[in-house]
């Protein structure tokens, strides 16, 4: 891609492709196949992020000829896998002042205009998600949901967590697919761990002191957007037809959350449902 034409797709919405080299073989072929089958429906600068590369240089050649598009390409130079949060705070603070909608290695379009629909529902001081729950794992571990622990771990653990993060409901966005503007992303106080392990994460996703419960401190708004280019705030997300609620006919971004929860028996689904919504239905 040439300067000017670079230039002139600042002008744009960035979309954010997380390239995870450890599973790249399994993700890439989906989200190059799905971004090309449903129009965005808005102009846009792709951009993909090479995270795990660093480590395996020469490969990078052979992976860029794998991907049919035009993109912008970015290196992730970090040695340490710090998940995709880390690379997702050093692309927004690569790119002051951009809006931004970041996808996960395993997140792909699922219907037209998705990144129209992102767009067209954001508005200054706020955070747009296609997916979103109500779910907290301090209650899960309380509410010995986990079947791999014992009922002392399921204490022990509850407790910790409980430390961290809000009983339920606990409403925020999930990290696999959220536009964002970059400055409002980099003013959030990062995790004091730095992402070393991946329960880091799910406190920034979810926590106490996690992204969403930051913004809604300062004010922010926290829609969800469905397939009718619909936005919904955060007491009537369950009314979004999205992930982990009822057949998630109106999600416009998938993932393997959501492709997992099709898989499920009914009776499976409904326990998912109670974790991510509760009962009120």
């Amino acid at each position: 891609m040439n300067k000017k034409n670079l230039k002139d797709l600042k002008k744009y919405p960035l979309v954010v492709y997380l390239l995870y080299y450890p599973i790249a073989q399994k993700t890439l072929k989906d989200f190059i196949k799905y971004y090309k089958k449903f129009k965005s429906g808005k102009k846009h600068q792709l951009l993909i992020c090479f995270k795990g590369f660093y480590y395996n240089f020469k490969s990078i050649n052979y992976w860029k000829k794998k991907i049919p598009l035009k993109y912008t390409f970015y290196l992730d130079k970090e040695l340490n896998n710090d998940f995709d949060i880390g690379s997702f705070f050093r692309v927004a603070t690569d790119h002051p002042g951009r809006l931004i909608l970041f996808l996960n290695s395993y997140a792909y379009p699922n219907c037209k205009d998705w990144l129209k629909i992102f767009v067209n529902n954001y508005e200054a001081k706020s955070v747009v998600g296609g997916h979103g729950s109500l779910g907290s794992i301090s209650s899960q571990c309380l509410s010995f949901k986990y079947k791999n622990l014992t009922f002392w771990q399921s204490i022990r653990y509850g407790i910790v967590h409980l430390i961290n993060s809000k009983i339920f409901p606990n409403p925020h966005i999930r990290t696999s697919n959220f536009l964002i503007n970059s400055n409002d992303f980099i003013s959030l106080k990062r995790n004091k761990y730095k992402f070393t392990k991946k329960i880091h994460t799910n406190y920034f996703e979810s926590g106490r002191n996690g992204m969403c419960n930051q913004f809604l401190k300062r004010n922010f708004n926290l829609f969800l957007v469905n397939s009718d280019n619909k936005r919904f705030l955060k007491n009537f997300w369950n009314k979004s037809q999205t992930a982990f609620l009822g057949n998630q006919e109106k999600l416009v971004i998938s993932d393997h959350r959501t492709r997992e929860f099709d898989l499920l028996s009914n009776s499976k689904k409904k326990e998912l449902i109670k974790i991510n919504w509760g009962n009120n239905l």
